[in-house]
């Protein structure tokens, strides 16, 4: 009969980690549940979706060992609006929870514990060492540009692999939604043990979860098995399943014939872009860029709104070139980007154009030009 005390706090950041991964609407109701274990002077909490499966232990005073299942989002929307700084956790009849924290209690009903799906088998794996805030930036450069239509299934996901980039080994994540494409990698010397032969797909729910625990820890462990990716964290682990269907040559795709490059300010260039957006419409996505000698001139017109100019100075020698863009690709890469000036390389006004930054090393952005 589980009975425990547990730090709000505690309880709350692994209920919030545990309730985004479950199943909000399934045919299998315990899917929707969460796992509580209460063992060995911890909670421990799982949810899966069948697809991604996450555990964390939480530190606990345990009364008595014992496992339940309660609903995330209920439970979730509970525990985030208590104020008290201690909650009580203890089972009560028919697999149902009773929870007190000050002078709230409730009682929430759940599944039997005996349904719920086992985690999978980690053990036996090759781990290597990231640096958590490394990772998580590499995630947030690539995951924005993940295709959103399931049929495009072969781009719903980040593709990882392993590639020799300037003489050293990388953890390489492209994304693309076959308007953009971005790239960055991550190195480290232990990546050679990395058992990565061919690229793997993972989806964007997996990586979203990926970066929520690369974020709140110093280092992560990442291993892959042939069917999943998996990384630990200090006190947690996420099993994330492979995607089926072959990645496109994204190496096709990136410009090596762009001569003509600006440099600009990357927070004048976003700022600029963001209030020159506000005039465009889904009906009419392109910003034209006009770029001359020192300077960049961002316009929008849209007959149903009205009309936006900015001009910004820039680092610019070549002949003048206009061409038309979807601000909103160049939007989310400068925000996810960290270096103060970014360069763009331009053929024509047909052609891709190229974006890189010297302070985020191995980072390469494809936006496609628009008509204008």
């Amino acid at each position: 009969m589980l009975a425990l005390k547990i730090k709000k706090d505690d309880l709350a950041r692994g209920v919030g980690q545990t309730s985004a991964i479950a199943e909000k609407r399934s045919s299998m109701p315990i899917l929707s549940n969460i796992l509580l274990e209460a063992e060995g002077g911890e909670l421990r909490l799982t949810a899966t979706d069948m697809e991604i499966s996450f555990q964390g232990s939480y530190p606990a005073e345990v009364g008595e060992a014992g496992r339940l299942t309660v609903p995330a989002k209920k439970f979730n929307e509970v525990v985030r609006l208590l104020n008290a700084d201690e909650v009580s956790l203890s089972e009560a009849p028919n697999f149902s929870l009773g929870l007190s924290a000050g002078q709230f209690s409730t009682q929430i009903y759940g599944l039997s514990p005996a349904d719920f799906p086992q985690m999978p088998a980690v053990d036996n794996i090759q781990y290597i060492d990231l640096e958590g805030p490394a990772l998580a930036g590499v995630i947030d450069k690539t995951i924005f540009s993940v295709a959103m239509e399931e049929t495009r299934y072969n781009l719903s996901g980040v593709y990882v692999e392993k590639v020799e980039y300037e003489g050293r080994l990388s953890l390489r994540l492209v994304s693309t939604d076959g308007h953009r494409l971005n790239l960055a990698g991550l190195y480290t010397p232990e990546l050679a043990s990395l058992e990565l032969l061919r690229g793997v797909l993972i989806s964007k729910k997996g990586l979203a979860e990926l970066r929520r625990l690369a974020e709140g820890s110093e280092m992560v462990r990442l291993g892959v098995t042939s069917s999943s990716l998996v990384a630990r964290g200090a006190a947690s682990v996420l099993v994330m399943r492979l995607l089926d269907g072959r990645f496109p040559d994204y190496n096709m795709v990136i410009p090596k014939d762009n001569d003509k490059h600006l440099t600009a300010p990357r927070k004048d260039l976003l700022e600029a872009l963001k209030r020159i957006a506000t005039m465009s419409s889904d009906d009419y996505k392109a910003v034209k860029f006009k770029i001359g000698p020192g300077q960049l001139t961002i316009s929008s017109m849209t007959p149903d709104l009205g009309q936006a100019e900015e001009s910004l100075a820039v680092e610019y020698d070549g002949p003048p070139l206009e061409a038309g863009f979807n601000p909103r690709f160049f939007i989310e890469a400068l925000s996810a980007l960290a270096s103060a000036k970014i360069k763009i390389s331009l053929f024509d006004a047909e052609k891709p154009a190229l974006l890189t930054a010297a302070e985020d090393p191995g980072y390469s952005g494809v936006i496609m030009s628009m008509r204008i």
